[in-house]
């Protein structure tokens, strides 16, 4: 099928995800929990946040429970670069929008008197895993994900 294959950039040939997988080393010193074995479907997934990130965009990465959405994401966190600064938090029912907001705010520093941003000359990411865990209002609503979609809706030269 057609998500089999991706263009590459140099040629403009149609290669196969397959042939873009790295090949996995085994070693011994790495715990076991640490080793990585790079799969079709995560080397897709990474060339999408790559692809995302250097574009400027927010991502949003969904998939059922237990298929690696959190190692996927940390492993490319690990591998981004130094032009990115990344902070990760992971959400559960008692996580507030107060809490959130200082998770936030801790991070970044005060460029001005009111203005916080990531450190100079660096793109700060911010991974926020298990994002469907805080704790529903009376009505309805998330406080931490209404948080999280006005610093997204909020744009300007750093966002």
């Amino acid at each position: 099928t057609i998500y089999d294959y991706k263009v590459d950039p140099k040629t403009g040939d149609f290669v196969t995800w397959e042939s873009l997988v790295d090949p996995f080393t085994y070693a011994k010193d790495v715990p076991f929990f640490n080793l990585i074995v790079p799969t079709i479907d995560s080397t897709r997934v990474k060339f999408i946040l790559r692809a995302q990130m250097d574009g400027g965009y927010h991502v949003l990465l969904g998939g059922n429970s237990g298929v690696g959405k959190t190692v996927i994401v940390q492993d490319y966190l690990g591998q981004a670069g130094e032009q990115y600064v990344h902070q990760t938090k992971s959400c559960s029912a008692q996580t507030s929008s107060r809490a959130l907001q200082a998770f936030f705010e801790e991070k970044l520093e005060k460029i001005r008197k009111n203005l916080l941003g990531p450190p100079s000359g660096k793109t700060f990411i911010f991974f926020v895993d298990d994002l469907n865990m805080p704790l529903k209002e009376f009505y309805g609503a998330q406080p931490p994900i209404e948080l999280l979609r006005q610093i997204i809706n909020v744009k300007d030269d750093r966002n």
